[in-house]
Parts: structure tokens; C-alpha cells; sequence
């Protein structure tokens, strides 16, 4: 009788143990990556996350997006008439950082597939700037050398309403993978500042000020991970 009462106590014992080490703990978090369809080795467009999880069908998502795009190119040409090179560099440098909520909630589950909605606020801040230097060189006239610069400076801010509908895929319990389409309308107000040079010689700086409401839209593909 006491071999079993201790046998008895060590598969109570044992099996105690085994169902905390294999019990699942409820995903309280996530991270989540993603990337858009235009995303390339100079341009950099993608989203970094935290959800929070709710419950089984509700989410708060809090996100940040940047945005870089750096671009060269050369351009040349020969008019034969005159006997003038022209060559034109082209500079493009344009960045935003883009921060936001989202609340996600779940509007069909089927196995280990979840189809979501949501909708949310952005807030975002940039800068573009296209430079252009065109030099052109004779080679029979050593006075129809010039050099000529342009560049286009423009600090932008928006703020938007976005709705999301997206597929997500729980490839385990703690990973999932999801693609989504956003839609965004948004208010954008800019101040362009567009100096241009002959010569190394300044010309009088121009500035213009523009505003309105625009519409865009993309699709997103990213992985999150559960915590």
C-alpha cells in the first residue's frame, strides 16, 4: 500500500509538471515587419509594428513607417550644329517617417488563416529634393561653357484616415505571415524652396506653398511575431 500511495504521488507529480511545461500561454504582443510592393535597393519602404492583442479577434496595432529613395542618373547629348556637350546630372533624395494607430479586429477565421479589417490615423513628415546640374561645353567656343544648377527643396507634413483589409497566415503559434491592401486619404501641406545658379552666379530664391487632400493606396507584405 505504500509503494502505490507513492506511485500514485509521483504520477500526480509528473503529470503537474508536464501540462505547465506544454500549456500554451495566451500571445499577449507582437512585432511585426513589412515591406511594399515598390520596395528596392534604393528605395527603402517598409513598416515596423507592435500589436497589441486584445482578445481572439481584436487588436491595437501601433506602427512606424520610413520612407528613403536615393537615385543618380547621368544624361548626355551633342548638338552638332554648334559643336556643344551637354551633360546633365540628376540627384534625387527624398525621405518621411510616417507614425500611426490601427485598430485591427478579425472578420472571418478559418484554421490557421485569419481575414482582418481595420482602420486607423497617420501622421507624417518629409522631404524631397531634386537637384539638377546641366553643364554644357563647346568645343570651338570656349565662352559657350556654362554651368547651370537647379534644386527644388520641399518639406511636406500629412495627416490621414487609413483602412486595411488583410490575410494572415499562423505558420505556428508564435509566426505569423499576412499581406494587406491600405487605402489612405490624408491632408497634405508643403513649402517648396527652389533656388537655381548660372555660373555660380545665385539667382533671386523662389518659394511656393501648396496644399490639399489626396488620395493613395499600396499593398503590404510582413511577418509577425507572437510574445
Amino acid at each position: 500500500m505504500k509503494s502505490f500511495y507513492i506511485i500514485l504521488m509521483s504520477l500526480i507529480i509528473s503529470s503537474t509538471i508536464f501540462s505547465q511545461k506544454n500549456s500554451k500561454k495566451p500571445n499577449s504582443y507582437a512585432l511585426s515587419f513589412g515591406i511594399a510592393g515598390n520596395f528596392s535597393l534604393d528605395e527603402f519602404n517598409g513598416d515596423i509594428a507592435v500589436k497589441k492583442i486584445i482578445d481572439n479577434t481584436h487588436q491595437l496595432r501601433l506602427f512606424l513607417s520610413p520612407r528613403i529613395l536615393t537615385k543618380n542618373d547621368k544624361m548626355y547629348s551633342f548638338n552638332s550644329n554648334n559643336n556643344i556637350t551637354v551633360t546633365q546630372d540628376n540627384e534625387i533624395r527624398n525621405y518621411s517617417i510616417g507614425v500611426g494607430a490601427d485598430y485591427l479586429w478579425t472578420l472571418i477565421t478559418s484554421e490557421d488563416i485569419n481575414m482582418f479589417g481595420g482602420t486607423g490615423l497617420v501622421f507624417t513628415y518629409g522631404n524631397n529634393n531634386f537637384k539638377v546640374t546641366s553643364k554644357s561645353k563647346s568645343t570651338s567656343n570656349v565662352n559657350d561653357n556654362n554651368k547651370f544648377i537647379n534644386e527644388t527643396n520641399n518639406p511636406f507634413t500629412n495627416i490621414g484616415i487609413r483602412g486595411t483589409l488583410g490575410v494572415e497566415w499562423k505558420v505556428t503559434d508564435k509566426i505569423g505571415i499576412h499581406s494587406e491592401y491600405l487605402f489612405t486619404g490624408s491632408y497634405n501641406w508643403s513649402k517648396s524652396e527652389i533656388k537655381s545658379s548660372r555660373n555660380d552666379i545665385d539667382n533671386p530664391t523662389k518659394t511656393r506653398t501648396a496644399s490639399g487632400i489626396s488620395l493613395s493606396s499600396g499593398v503590404l507584405f510582413g511577418i509577425s511575431i507572437y510574445f
